[in-house]
């Protein structure tokens, strides 16, 4: 599943990797992005980059943020949702009360597929997900559906990501009682 993104992209980065989209020149980082948030999405139809709210209609709070690949394949309301990549630095997983970054091993963005759709009439987008596997396994039995093969690593951040009101780039230091581990 992936239920928590982080996004700390430059704009430069983002357009080398989509030469002729027009992407806003003001990317913030965010290093705690749950479902209901703006995240950044890019539409490949009219080559355009702008915010939508995580979470499609659907019957909880947040609606759905995430639909697995078989559903958005077989069930006609996903069919009809047009594509969009939503690119990310890292999403996270838990082991436990344990947060977990997974990021490319090799730092660039991870791209996901996604669906452009509506919130209660707003812009909205959610992410598509598909079988774990790799680095991904040990935390969850989904992950995100990436756009580009990748080799993935799996690093544990600051236990103040449980909190989606906490932000800022402590959040993805190493636990501080793993550090006092590795010292002791």
């Amino acid at each position: 599943m992936c239920g928590r993104i982080g996004f700390d992209l430059r704009p430069g980065q983002l357009a080398a990797r989509f030469p002729g989209f027009r992407i806003p020149e003001d990317l913030p980082p965010r290093y705690n992005v749950a479902p209901t948030m703006p995240i950044l999405a890019l539409d490949p139809a009219v080559k355009t980059a702008a915010y939508y709210r995580w979470g499609l209609d659907g019957n909880s709070s947040t609606g759905h943020f995430n639909i697995r690949e078989e559903t958005a394949a077989d069930n006609p309301r996903y069919r009809r949702l047009p594509p969009v990549i939503i690119p990310v630095s890292h999403f996270y997983e838990w082991s436990g009360r344990q947060p977990m970054k997974i990021a490319r091993a090799d730092g660039e963005p991870l791209l996901i597929a996604g669906l452009r759709g509506h919130w209660e009439g707003l812009p909205a987008v959610t992410m598509i997900t598909t079988e774990a596997r790799g680095a991904i396994v040990p935390f969850h039995h989904r992950m995100p559906v990436l756009l580009e093969e990748a080799e993935l690593i799996a690093a544990p951040v600051s236990q103040l990501l449980n909190d989606v009101r906490n932000e800022g780039p402590e959040l993805l230091n190493e636990p501080a009682e793993l550090q006092l581990r590795l010292l002791g």
